[in-house]
């Protein structure tokens, strides 16, 4: 395989600029397709086909790779922080302009407007008790004022 192959795919999987006609160029080949999957399976960001784990390499590349995560999940975690702030703040700004003018605002009275019904077109009598059920004030109920 040619030396400048390996060159451009080894450029593009350490995250170096490298140009399409030059990439098009090297997997067009069976050799750089399999050279780019050796590569990715060295550098631990493809599983191999075995279903056998490797270790990351700790290289250049990889300190990239970490430093990209990292400053993603800072990123994540400011905006979350953001997110958080913005609701309490409204929540709370809220609730203060509810303070501030609910007292000084009188109640709107509704205005009701009473229609007499029609009298119902047949009356209904109850019907008449199975079984009376006698209390006796002191005894099976006391009246209290007040409380709960």
């Amino acid at each position: 395989m040619n030396a400048n192959i390996q060159d451009v795919i080894a450029a593009f999987v350490d995250g170096e600029p490298v140009t399409a006609d030059e990439l098009r160029a090297a997997l067009a080949l069976d050799e750089g397709r399999e050279y780019l999957v050796d590569l990715l399976v060295l550098r631990g960001l493809v599983r191999p086909a075995g279903g056998a784990e490797l270790a990351p390499a700790s290289g250049p590349a990889d300190a990239g790779v970490t430093a990209r995560a990292s400053s993603r999940s800072v990123s994540r975690l400011f905006w979350s922080a953001a997110a958080a702030a913005l609701v309490a703040i409204s929540t709370l700004a809220g609730f203060a302009a509810g303070r501030m003018t609910g007292s000084d605002v009188a109640p709107a009275t509704p205005t009701v407007t009473v229609q007499a019904a029609p009298p119902p077109a047949f009356a209904i009598d109850a019907p008449a008790p199975t079984r009376v059920i006698e209390l006796k004030h002191g005894k099976d109920w006391n009246e209290r004022s007040g409380g709960n």
